[in-house]
């Protein structure tokens, strides 16, 4: 059985699926003409969700009971069990008649390494009797058992062959991204003193009842690069909140933020002028018209939009980010019209213009395929190198050209996570 994976450098890649399963692409694939398919992604899972939270359908969780004889929602079970819930559905199509293929749409999208691999391993076995189709970003996600790859463009295809052929074609063709010019120097410097980041024997709880990390101990100094990593649920986004002041589970534990003990006189507000955060969630709150150039400076004031008159100081010094990263001349652009990496450099920027002394990076390049990741690594290592501004990345997998100086691994035991250096 012939398995292909796609990478489709179109921007119309939702239109793609769709045309592929309903049998219009069949001037680029022939073979699935007149032949059933099915669309395993996240967005089809969510719309499963939303249809058991707005009309109780629980298509998907039929068989699965709880103790007290109701039935679970998709909710209660972890990623990786909701996905495969969705596999064994789709397989059957709930009218039992056997699709012929499966389009697999970004499958590992949201899941840990360990997840990922038990996913894999499930996907194997359905190969045997189904035909799949991976539609895949990043490389190293196409499955072992893909016999060709197509790289995809404009409704032609630019290339077709076995992985071997598409890695020395193509894939190892990508020389690493580079940016040309120093970083700028910042207007002001943030004074602050070590440790920035120190936990001692912290341990947090849900609802007191389950511990989510146990006595962890950890410290965080100037110009220092962490990746933090563990596999979901570990509790990284726990330790995030305890830093950037969203958690109040975090007062009455021994935790010294820039210098100073937690809860002795600072504001949510005063952290946050001293940490320059990002996460891909962020693009959600900028959906009006806010041009590049007003995003960038309203990092200075740490608001969602400018609602203050910017000095010509600060004007000039977002021209000069703007610049390095080749975005000058679209300053006046519509932020939302940029493409996700771009949208992603310029929020990047907008927690750097105003040089914090921690910059926090959670899952930067979730989503991203593996030229626009090529970007995002280079753009955080000039970071790194470039200024004194510790920074602290959050994935549960490393990226391949990433220069972290340690890891911090979170390793899940029945009484919540433990801490470990690699």
């Amino acid at each position: 059985m012939n398995h292909i994976a796609v990478f489709n450098k179109s921007t119309g890649q939702t239109n793609f699926i769709k045309n592929l399963l309903a049998g219009n692409e069949q001037n680029l694939f022939p073979e699935f003409k007149n032949k059933k398919g099915a669309l395993f992604s996240s967005s089809v899972l969510e719309k499963y969700i939303k249809e058991e939270l707005h009309h109780d359908d629980f298509t998907l969780t039929s068989n699965c009971v709880d103790g007290n004889g109701n039935i679970r929602s998709l909710t209660s079970f972890s990623s990786g069990q909701q996905k495969k819930m969705l596999l064994d559905f789709l397989i059957k199509n709930s009218d039992n008649h056997k699709v012929d293929f499966l389009v697999l749409d970004k499958p590992y999208d949201c899941l840990d390494v360990e997840k990922q691999a038990e996913l894999s391993e499930y996907l194997i076995e359905i190969s045997k009797t189904i035909t799949l189709v991976q539609v895949f970003k990043i490389r190293d996600e196409v499955l072992p058992f893909i016999g060709e790859v197509y790289l995809v463009a404009d409704e032609c295809i630019e290339f077709k062959g076995d992985l071997k052929k598409y890695d020395s074609y193509f894939f190892k063709q990508q020389k690493p991204y580079q940016f040309k010019g120093d970083l700028p120097g910042g207007l002001h410097k943030i004074e602050v003193t070590n440790p920035l980041v120190k936990f001692t024997d912290v341990n947090i709880f849900y609802e007191q009842t389950r511990q989510i990390v146990n006595n962890i101990n950890w410290e965080i100094n100037k110009g220092e690069f962490w990746h933090l990593k563990g596999p979901n649920g570990a509790g990284k986004t726990s330790l995030l909140t305890m830093i950037t002041g969203d958690n109040p589970k975090a007062f009455g534990e021994n935790i010294i933020l820039f210098g100073k003990l937690k809860g002795s006189g600072e504001t949510v507000w005063d952290l946050k002028k001293k940490i320059g955060y990002f996460s891909p969630s962020l693009t959600q709150f900028f959906g009006k018209l806010f041009t590049v150039q007003h995003m960038v400076l309203s990092g200075f004031y740490d608001s969602v939009g400018l609602y203050e008159t910017p000095t010509g100081h600060q004007i000039n010094e977002a021209d000069k980010w703007l610049d390095l990263v080749g975005l000058k001349d679209k300053k006046q652009h519509y932020f939302v019209r940029l493409s996700p990496e771009l949208q992603r450099i310029v929020l990047i920027i907008r927690a750097m213009v105003k040089q914090p002394p921690l910059l926090i990076l959670d899952e930067p390049t979730n989503e991203l395929d593996d030229y626009a990741t090529a970007m995002l690594t280079a753009f955080i290592n000039k970071i790194h190198k470039e200024t004194n501004t510790a920074i602290l990345y959050v994935s549960h997998r490393i990226l391949q050209g990433l220069q972290p100086d340690k890891i911090y691994q979170l390793i899940p035991t029945e009484n919540g996570s433990v801490g470990k250096v690699l």
